[in-house]
């Protein structure tokens, strides 16, 4: 991305003022993106031919999201320690070794059209 090739994660990455405050911008990335997601979903929500029971799906999942990104955040700026277990996991995940899921199972669009937008954007 930056000239840099992407390396496994280890967990004295953390210990890198550095590498944390870039966590911390994509974070907050990832917060807009969330919240914009959120209004949508609200939005949609209040039209009265809305799929009630996808949107609410949808709108659990990223309030999980948000919260997982929450306690990311805080234990960033607490400068934590990862929990017990999970660097393999990072490690494995950033190695591009994770289970591939079948077709269909990554989004939830209303449309093709829907999805080939998303997917034009990245």
């Amino acid at each position: 991305m930056h000239g840099q090739p992407e390396r496994p994660f280890r967990e004295s990455d953390l210990e890198d003022p550095a590498y944390r405050l870039r966590l911390l911008r994509k974070l907050n990335c990832l917060f807009a993106v969330l919240e914009v997601a959120t209004a949508r979903v609200k939005r949609a929500l209040a039209q009265p031919d809305s799929d009630l029971e996808r949107l609410s799906r949808i709108r659990t999942n990223l309030g999980s999201t948000m919260d997982v990104c929450r306690r990311a955040k805080n234990a960033l700026e607490r400068q934590e320690g990862l929990p017990e277990g999970l660097p393999e996991n990072l490690a494995a995940i950033a190695g591009g070794r994770g289970q591939r899921l079948p077709e269909g199972a990554r989004v939830e669009m209303r449309s093709r059209a829907e999805f080939e937008c998303f997917s034009a954007m990245g």
